[in-house]
């Protein structure tokens, strides 16, 4: 199941490109009570701080994310006609694994604005965040080593997690926490690719099934259409793939016999010279990187972190 590790050594923290390939995600979860309007303001915020720094991701992309929490440090009324509303706030980001709910590294700035109503000056002092600040540089990388410290002290946890995901049929997940793993955590990503193969393998079986199912359906509805879509998913590698060519011929054979034009619908074959090795960590890549519950906020709990 696994593919050979003995030549790799585990990563060196230090080397700064290799870190850049981390991929954290930018969320402003609905716990963190930021008003409505200045939610998706801050979460731009956020994400030129991570791409600032060379770790963006978009939200479906990583188990990791860099997530805000606001408090308020003074509101006071200006002497002024009109009157404004001054505020002050503290600005605490955190790197955390949304999953095994660790926080890797956290930061805190102190933001202000006015305004005149207490919102806008809530939201003007969010705006004021500035991205660029050096602080932010040294909160990133100790977020980005540590995460491959993660990788490289839990890689049989992750592991053990896959394929107890993959054992509840729950292929989706299993291989969204393999594939989470950066190639900078070398060992641990090559253990990974290696039994991604065998969850695929697993998923693509189970996904045969339901193809030739409804193709089977669609055969006795004589709905054609519905045939050829559901036998075009299922692919060589795939267990039911023999029963799928034996459909397509029992229905080659019946509508010939019917006296209609022959049906011309053709099972997908694979060149030779293709690695299906390789074709597999692909697909499973393609079946983790859509499926939705990934990076999806309303999914995660942040009640450990937003206690509150």
């Amino acid at each position: 199941m696994f593919l050979s590790v003995g030549a790799y050594p585990q990563s060196s923290l230090g080397k700064t490109d290799d870190l850049g390939r981390i991929a954290i995600a930018a969320i402003v979860p609905n716990e963190a009570g930021i008003p409505g309007g200045a939610q998706q303001m801050l979460k731009n915020k956020l994400m030129q701080v991570a791409t600032l720094n060379g770790l963006g991701a978009a939200e479906s992309g990583s188990q990791f994310a860099m997530v805000p929490m606001v408090s308020i440090i003074s509101k006071d009324v200006t002497p002024t006609a009109p009157p404004q509303i001054a505020l002050k706030a503290d600005v605490t980001l955190y790197i955390v694994d949304v999953l095994s709910q660790n926080i890797f590294s956290q930061t805190s700035i102190e933001v202000k604005g006015v305004g005149n109503t207490e919102d806008r000056a809530y939201s003007q002092a969010l705006n004021n965040l500035n991205p660029r600040h050096g602080q932010f540089r040294g909160f990133v990388e100790k977020g980005k080593e540590k995460i491959v410290e993660y990788y490289n002290s839990q890689c049989d946890v992750i592991i053990s997690s896959a394929k107890t995901l993959a054992g509840q049929k729950k292929y989706e997940d299993a291989l969204a926490i393999l594939y989470n793993v950066p190639d900078v955590s070398r060992e641990c990503f090559d253990k990974c690719m290696g039994i991604s193969v065998d969850i695929y393998q697993e998923y693509a079986n189970h996904k045969c099934n339901e193809y030739l199912s409804a193709a089977k359906a669609g055969w006795a509805g004589k709905d054609l259409n519905r045939v050829e879509e559901n036998l075009g998913k299922i692919t060589p590698d795939m267990a039911c793939y023999p029963d799928a060519m034996q459909l397509v011929e029992q229905i080659t054979a019946a509508v010939e016999a019917e006296g209609a034009s022959s049906w011309t619908f053709k099972m997908k074959r694979y060149d030779d010279s293709i690695d299906l090795q390789k074709m597999k960590i692909e697909a499973g890549r393609d079946v983790a990187k859509s499926w939705a519950y990934w990076g999806a906020a309303s999914h995660f709990n942040w009640g450990w972190l937003y206690k509150n």
